[in-house]
């Protein structure tokens, strides 16, 4: 009986060391998947700290659009302005290129008619009257042009110096 319990005991005290040795291996991976986890941990923080620093940007960013919305706004305006400033520029000069133009084949007859004999000398009294008259046109076309270029030229500084204004405002993103 001596032997069974010497037996017995020997066998809890070598199956006490193997769960000993089980549960001390358990610990060991468990400790180490703790350390990954707090490694994973401090990444997940870093990450969500550049986060919120990016999120701390986004205000004075939002605060720059806003700033520079109403140079963008006047600058389409101008530029709206300034394309119907050019489309009746555009009507202007055509009705000047036609009038130049109509007055192109009178302005040869008068050069024909005074290189030629006296008679054709009476014979250019009509179409040099009808230059004369295409000439005066021309020159209140001419004279309405002016302001227009007038306006071209305003329009085309406010955009050049809005344009300057919106060159100075921070570029945002990329």
């Amino acid at each position: 009986m001596f032997r069974l319990s010497w037996a017995i005991t020997l066998g809890f005290t070598i199956a006490m060391l193997v769960g000993i040795l089980i549960v001390t291996r358990d610990l060991s991976i468990s400790n180490e998947i703790f350390k990954d986890g707090v490694a994973q941990a401090r990444t997940v923080d870093q990450t969500t700290d550049e986060a919120l620093d990016g999120a701390a940007q986004l205000p004075p960013a939002n605060e720059a659009i806003h700033q520079g919305m109403p140079q963008v706004v006047g600058v389409i305006d101008s530029l709206t302005r300034a394309d119907v400033t050019l489309g009746s520029l555009g009507e202007q000069l055509q009705a000047l290129s036609t009038a130049l133009q109509s007055a192109d084949a009178p302005l040869q007859g008068i050069v024909a008619a005074g290189q030629s004999a006296t008679e054709q000398a009476n014979a250019a009294a009509t179409p040099a009257e009808s230059v004369a008259g295409t000439l005066v046109e021309a020159d209140a076309k001419a004279r309405a042009l002016g302001p227009l270029l007038d306006q071209t030229l305003a329009l085309s500084q406010t955009i050049d110096s809005k344009l300057r204004i919106s060159l100075l405002l921070p570029v945002i993103g990329n």
